[in-house]
C-alpha cells in the first residue's frame, strides 16, 4: 500500500507508465485528453450549476454550489496545464479525479431523485484508467465501492441492496475489461517495437553488406543477391544460399565472363579440369546449369542458341 500511494501521489508521470512500451508519446496523448476532459468538466458543471440557479434543473442547497465550485477548480486547472509546466500533468490530473469524486459523491447523497447519478461513477473510473494507468484506476475504483457502501450503510439513498449489488458487479466487470484493454494495447505496442526494431536491424546489416561491396570482391547480382568471389558465398538478403562446389566454379565462370557467350567445351573444361580424360556429355552441363538457374535470380542465365550460355546481372 505504501508503494502504492507513493506511484499515485508522489512518482513522476513516467512512473505511472511504466508498463507502457513508449512512455514519451503516451505522455503527450494523456496531456492532450486530460485538456479535453478538464475543459469538458468545467463547462458540463458550470452549465448544470446555472440550469441549477435558473431552476430548470432541481436546485439542492449542498449539490449546486459544489457543482459550481468543481467547475471553476477544473477550469484553473485546464489553464494550469495548457499554459503552464507539462510537469503539471499529475497534479492537475488528481485535481481532475479527486475533485469529481467528491462531486460525484455528493451528487449520490442529494439527488436521490437521480436514478441514474451513479453513472457518472463509470466515467469517472474510465478517466482514471485512460488517465494514469492501471493501477491509479483500481485505486479510484476501490474508493468509489468504499464511498457507496458507506452511504449505503449509514444514509438512505433510495436504492435497493439489489441495485448496489448490480452497481458493483458493473463496476467490477468494467474494471476487468480495463484491465483486458490496456493489457491488450501493451502487448500490441510491445509487438509493434520488436517487429520495427527487427526491421531497423535488418536494414542495418543490409547496408552493411551493400557498403562493404567496394571493399571485398562482391558482385551485385540483383533482388538482393550477392556473390563473394573470395569466399565462394552467395547469399540474398543477407542469408547464405547452398552452393555445390560445381555450381561455385560454374558462377565464378559466368561471372568473369559476364554479357559474353560461354560454350558447353568452356565449362566442361572448367568445371572438369581434373578429369580431362573422362567423357563429359552436354546433358551434365545441362544439369549443372539447371541447378544453379534455380538458386539465382530469375533470368540471369540465358541460352543462346548455337553457343552456350550468357550471363546478366
Amino acid at each position: 500500500m505504501k508503494t502504492l500511494l507513493y506511484t499515485l501521489f508522489t512518482a513522476k508521470e513516467k512512473c505511472i507508465a511504466e508498463d507502457i512500451v513508449d512512455i514519451q508519446t503516451l505522455h503527450l496523448f494523456r496531456v492532450k485528453l486530460l485538456e479535453s476532459v478538464l475543459l469538458t468538466a468545467s463547462l458540463v458543471g458550470l452549465g448544470t450549476g446555472i440550469l441549477e440557479w435558473l431552476h430548470i434543473l432541481p436546485e439542492d442547497m449542498l449539490y449546486t454550489p459544489m457543482v459550481i465550485i468543481y467547475s471553476f477548480v477544473n477550469f484553473i486547472a485546464y489553464l494550469a496545464l495548457k499554459y503552464g509546466q507539462k510537469d503539471a500533468y499529475l497534479l492537475t490530473m488528481h485535481i481532475c479525479i479527486f475533485s469529481a469524486l467528491a462531486t460525484f459523491a455528493v451528487m449520490s447523497t442529494s439527488l436521490l431523485y437521480d436514478e441514474f447519478r451513479f453513472i457518472w461513477f463509470f466515467l469517472l473510473s474510465f478517466a482514471s484508467y485512460m488517465l494514469g494507468g492501471k493501477r491509479y484506476g483500481m485505486m479510484i475504483s476501490f474508493m468509489i465501492l468504499s464511498i457507496i457502501y458507506v452511504q449505503f450503510f449509514t444514509t438512505d439513498l433510495h436504492l435497493s441492496a439489489f441495485a448496489i449489488f448490480t452497481f458493483t458487479a458493473s463496476l467490477l466487470t468494467f474494471n476487468i475489461f480495463s484491465l483486458i484493454f490496456l493489457n491488450k494495447i501493451e502487448q500490441d505496442s510491445i509487438t509493434m517495437h520488436t517487429y520495427l526494431y527487427q526491421e531497423v536491424e535488418k536494414r542495418k546489416v543490409q547496408e552493411t553488406i551493400i557498403g562493404k561491396i567496394h571493399e571485398r570482391d562482391t558482385v551485385n547480382l540483383k533482388n538482393g543477391y550477392l556473390w563473394d568471389s573470395k569466399l565462394k558465398q552467395l547469399t540474398r538478403d543477407g542469408s547464405p544460399i547452398v552452393l555445390t562446389q560445381k555450381e561455385q566454379q560454374l558462377l565464378t565462370l559466368l561471372i568473369n565472363k559476364k554479357n559474353y557467350c560461354v560454350t558447353f567445351e568452356d565449362i566442361q573444361v572448367h568445371l572438369w579440369e581434373n578429369d580431362y580424360e573422362k567423357e563429359v556429355s552436354v546433358a551434365s552441363v545441362k544439369v549443372q546449369v539447371t541447378g544453379l538457374r534455380k538458386k539465382l535470380p530469375q533470368g540471369c542465365i540465358k541460352n543462346v542458341y548455337g553457343c552456350g550460355y550468357i550471363f546478366h546481372t
